[in-house]
């Protein structure tokens, strides 16, 4: 099927649609605003009255000299037109095949491109959960290097978004287990975006377009539930190496199943990292190809979604600046689910 979407305005021309699914679904919508446009309206309204009885006889009574002049050619000749015309055409042979019966099974649930140049603190917060509900501050985490700043470490440009890595003195807070939070100094920064306050799902399709960059730090797409397990790294590029892990299960029995593969082909190119959730299975998919399948320990609770790009303790501090960024996030969730 020839796609029109770009024609049809659901996609600029500028955007790329990465995938068979972005392009069927960029589709479905350019199906779905042309079948509620005005043209369309226009033509079916033309389309019933020229095939009208009334139309038949008032055209049959005038002769030829005066049809040609007269509203009733005008009508016939615009929905000739119409008729034959790119959008039409493809409208109909679309809405014949409709291939779109399973992208009608699922609901957009969030959808985030970062188009304003600023975060948009109505879905994300910029620390982690427990030090936003606990003591309203950043806070490290033992094995950090770099402080996660409250946001001062997110930049934007070309309606992307990045969170860098970067040497800065810093003071901050530091989760140690042995000691509860500790203020320590910090001579490297960094950051994260949290949906913990806005929104988290169980079940369903969570993708983001990410750059991820070489190096040592460590950049993750990653999800967990309102406690410390289950932990998902969707993506997780690190010291030259990419991984898709799954830690799940309670304290004094934890469970992990860890892949990784080389990096060096995922640095520093835009990919789209996607995890297929399902209450029996987790799907790990890069572009749209399957990287890794999980089956054991599915998790049964609802999920938020985090990005994160850290220093930590044993990594090489060469390199620094460093970004990762996010072209756009989409989730979607099966109807009834």
């Amino acid at each position: 099927m020839a796609s029109l979407s770009f024609l049809l305005g659901m996609v600029p021309a500028t955007e790329k649609v990465e995938s068979a699914d972005d392009q069927l679904r960029a589709d479905f919508q350019a199906f779905k605003d042309y079948e509620n446009s005005d043209e369309l309206k226009h033509f079916l309204e033309l389309e019933k009255e020229i095939k009208s009885n009334d139309f038949v006889l008032r055209k049959k009574k005038m002769k030829k000299a005066a049809f040609k002049d007269s509203e009733e050619f005008h009508k016939e000749t615009e929905y000739a037109v119409l008729k034959k015309s790119e959008k039409i055409v493809w409208y109909y042979k679309t809405k014949k095949k409709y291939p779109f019966k399973e992208i009608e099974k699922w609901d957009l649930t969030f959808d985030e491109k970062f188009n304003t140049g600023k975060l948009d603190t109505s879905k994300w917060i910029t620390r982690y959960d427990r030090g936003e509900e606990e003591m309203n501050s950043s806070f490290a985490m033992e094995d950090d290097k770099s402080f996660p700043t409250d946001g001062d470490n997110i930049e934007f440009y070309d309606k992307k978004a990045r969170i860098v890595t970067k040497s800065g003195s810093m003071k901050g807070l530091v989760w140690r287990q042995n000691q509860g939070f500790v203020l320590e100094d910090f001579s490297f920064t960094s950051g994260m975006i949290s949906t913990a306050k806005s929104f988290k799902q169980k079940y369903g399709i969570f993708n983001a377009k990410v750059k991820m960059a070489a190096g040592s730090v460590a950049q993750a797409f990653w999800m967990v539930s309102d406690g410390m397990l289950p932990h998902i790294d969707v993506a997780r590029f690190e010291n030259g190496k990419l991984y898709s892990n799954y830690f799940w299960g309670k304290s004094g029995s934890n469970h992990k199943s860890l892949s990784k593969t080389n990096g060096s082909k995922y640095a520093d190119t835009y990919f789209i990292y996607t995890l297929e959730w399902s209450p029996n299975k987790l799907v790990w998919k890069i572009n749209g190809k399957v990287f890794k399948t999980q089956t054991s320990g599915v998790p049964q609770e609802e999920m938020y979604i985090n990005f994160s790009s850290n220093l930590k303790q044993d990594a090489s501090e060469s390199g620094l600046p460093s970004a990762m960024e996010i072209d756009w996030i989409r989730v979607f969730k099966l109807k009834g689910q």
